[in-house]
């Protein structure tokens, strides 16, 4: 395997990672609050209190995960 395709495996994975980890987390949310996670729809009341905590553990989650996905392929396909 060329180190293209190992690079287009890597990237695919991480984006899986990051969107199954999206989905998980905006699942949790709904479960946890009974609304959906805070956006900056601009008709909105934004309560900050929960925007920032959402982009803090999203972002971190996510962030780490596909990381550390990215990192293990990358060893694994000796890349």
């Amino acid at each position: 395997m060329d180190d293209t395709s190992k690079k287009i495996i890597i990237t695919g994975a991480t984006v899986l990672v990051g969107f199954t980890l999206n989905q998980i987390a905006r699942n949790g949310w709904f479960k946890l609050y009974n609304e959906e996670p805070p956006s900056t729809h601009p008709s909105e009341e934004i309560n900050w209190k929960k925007v920032i905590l959402w982009s803090i553990v999203t972002g971190t989650a996510i962030s780490s995960a596909k990381l550390a996905a990215e990192r293990y392929l990358i060893q694994k396909l000796d890349l």
